[in-house]
């Protein structure tokens, strides 16, 4: 069984945690999501990254996709259900790969983690907002 180790950097101040999956999917379009969806449904552990907030890529941003000239939704809900019912699929947004080294079979991935807010201690308590002199539209 082939195993690789994920290493999320969180910030700059903490390593983050080690995650161990036997696949590491790149890209949280419609062939990623099917890729990690289908991988965990036979039983093994799956990592998804994607730089971006929100799974989906392109497709997401499209008004009607081929074949069935449908909106993305339809399609899109199912595998959202499927991965969020599915414990072996981790999902990783705002992410990007930093280095793979290793070889065939023993990967050690590290991968940077986008800051959410304005840094990853933050609770959206609010307060800073009120110390804040600039405004923004």
């Amino acid at each position: 069984m082939q195993v690789a180790e994920f290493e999320p950097i969180a910030g700059q101040d903490d390593g983050g945690d080690q995650i161990q999956a036997e696949m590491l999917v790149v890209g949280g379009g419609i062939a990623g999501m099917t890729a990690a969806i289908e991988t965990a449904e036979l039983g093994k552990k799956v990592v998804l990254v994607e730089c971006n907030p929100s799974l989906g890529g392109r497709v997401a941003a499209t008004n009607q996709y081929f074949p069935k000239l449908c909106p993305p939704a339809c399609g899109m809900e199912i595998n959202l259900k499927r991965m969020r019912s599915n414990p072996n699929v981790r999902i990783l947004t705002l992410a990007e790969v930093e280095s793979v080294s290793g070889a065939a079979g023993d990967y050690a991935v590290q991968i940077k983690l986008k800051p959410r807010y304005v840094n990853e201690k933050c609770t959206c308590c609010g307060e800073c907002e009120k110390v804040c002199e600039v405004e923004r539209d």
